[in-house]
């Protein structure tokens, strides 16, 4: 390295070295592209300002197809900062002939990749010159072309084969992208409501990375609102929730459907995101429930599958009713993660909120806390019962619930939650008498359904002993691989 900047060469023997340096991010291993990647940053730093700018159209485009076909992350992370590093250091005019290159292949005539690889760009010039970007409207632009692309991306989408296809990719960049200027920039995009109506949606995106930046941006947005400006809509409104009206339910409903998702798709940085924004909606929700309803006549949509088929409570218009009620259905369905993750969004609920807000949600809250509760207790027992030994994760998955109860005891006051709890006790008492004398019923008065019932509750218990078997060979080690000593 120190012989290429310091030793007197011609000019198309040092051409030759710095080809040579570039190909060597086409070697076959990781390493060593990671390697050749750490060389190109050197020289990157090291030239002489006016070589770099001659010998820029050699390093950039090389760099660029490096991002875009690399299968290694750490090596689209490495071109990403030689990228960045070239763009800091190049003079205004150089670095405008590279913009214009991202600028042509994001022309909507352009390839997918080409407009994918556009976007990327965008993203590095934000973070290597924000005072280049700032100038001439460059910034207004680049914000209405992405709010373009991903509106168009959202229409055109197919939700079955988007986790196997890369039709998320471009959506993914647009959003980086986006979220860049929006921390660095961020009046200005508070104007762009298209993008941001783009971006309530993406967060029911069935990719995971899109709903963690997507909500990662709306949080961003949330932190610097005042919610003391609420009262007032205007072109200068505190929020895009003012704006676009009926957003903030939207919003709600969508975090709600990331919390909801498979066990399989659980995700603790999207759920982390999730409970974040939960907790600064439910504020706004009780003091400007306005902001849920796209008009003044418009009631709240409660949809069939946010209430149980048993449910004989009237349910009000009070968003935040809405939102407890929600949660607490998400938590009554089998599902560790899903379970932790509503229950977490509880205990930040009694963090943020006033007393008067629980004691009135109290009800909804605890049910699925103490199900959960009451489930552990019996499997323990069940377990004692049998001589078995006693599962720590059983006994481990009612810390939480108790903790939360604890914390809900503390804020409403002794009294009034344990009026609640042995209302909510006797209500599920009632509940499973009046099931078990209804199967008795059955039993008597068709005793071909009562078969079948027992059936498929027989085929349920086989495939549940079977999956314990396996959760306990897999805990022993039975299925991995031993190593061979010769």
């Amino acid at each position: 390295m120190q012989y290429l900047i310091e030793y007197p060469m011609g000019k198309q023997r040092l051409e030759t070295h710095l080809k040579q340096i570039v190909l060597n991010t086409k070697y076959e291993y990781e390493d060593g592209r990671i390697s050749s990647l750490e060389l190109v940053k050197a020289v990157i730093n090291k030239l002489p300002l006016p070589l770099l700018e001659e010998y820029t159209q050699l390093l950039f485009l090389p760099l660029v197809l490096r991002l875009v076909n690399d299968e290694s992350k750490q090596c689209r992370e490495r071109v990403g900062e030689c990228i960045t590093l070239l763009l800091s250091r190049l003079s205004t005019q150089v670095l405008l002939s590279l913009y214009e290159y991202a600028e042509r292949w994001s022309d909507e005539t352009s390839g997918v990749q080409l407009r994918r690889t556009s976007v990327q760009l965008f993203g590095l010039f934000v973070d290597a010159r924000l005072d280049f970007v700032k100038k001439g409207g460059r910034a207004e632009a680049l914000v209405s072309h992405l709010s373009r692309t991903l509106n168009a991306e959202i229409a055109d989408v197919d939700h079955t084969s988007v986790l196997i296809a890369k039709e998320w990719e471009m959506i993914y960049f647009s959003l980086q992208t986006f979220e860049k200027i929006s921390n660095a920039l961020s009046p200005l995009v508070w104007k762009e409501l298209t993008m941001w109506t783009s971006i309530f949606k993406c967060l029911a995106h069935p990719h995971p990375w899109v709903q963690l930046i997507a909500s990662r941006t709306v949080h961003s947005h949330f932190s610097s609102c005042k919610v003391s400006q609420f009262e007032k809509i205007s072109d200068n409104a505190a929020s895009v929730l003012l704006k676009i009206p009926g957003s903030l339910f939207e919003v709600t409903r969508n975090l709600c459907f990331e919390i909801n998702s498979e066990e399989e798709h659980q995700s603790d940085d999207i759920n982390t995101m999730a409970i974040k924004n939960l907790s600064w909606i439910i504020n706004v929700m009780d003091k400007y429930p306005s902001l849920c309803f796209k008009n003044e006549e418009a009631k709240l949509a409660i949809t069939e599958a946010d209430k149980e088929d048993d449910e004989e409570e009237k349910v009000n218009n009070s968003p935040v009713t809405w939102l407890i009620t929600r949660l607490s259905n998400i938590a009554k369905k089998r599902g560790t993660k899903r379970r932790e993750a509503v229950f977490k969004c509880f205990a930040a609920f009694v963090t943020v909120c006033d007393a008067s807000i629980l004691c009135n949600h109290l009800e909804l809250m605890i049910e699925p806390l103490n199900r959960v509760v009451v489930e552990s207790e019996a499997r323990e027992e069940h377990l004692m019962f049998m001589n078995q030994p006693t599962n720590m994760n059983s006994s481990e998955v009612a810390d939480l619930p108790n903790e939360v109860l604890q914390l809900l005891e503390d804020k409403c006051g002794t009294e009034i939650f344990i009026k609640i709890l042995a209302a909510i006790k006797s209500k599920a008492r009632e509940k499973r008498d009046s099931r078990k004398q209804r199967i008795a019923q059955e039993g008597m008065q068709d005793p071909e359904a009562a078969a079948k019932r027992r059936i498929t509750k027989q085929v349920k218990e086989k495939s549940r002993m079977k999956r314990r078997i396996n959760e306990r060979k897999i805990g022993r080690g039975v299925f991995t691989k031993k190593p061979r000593h010769h």
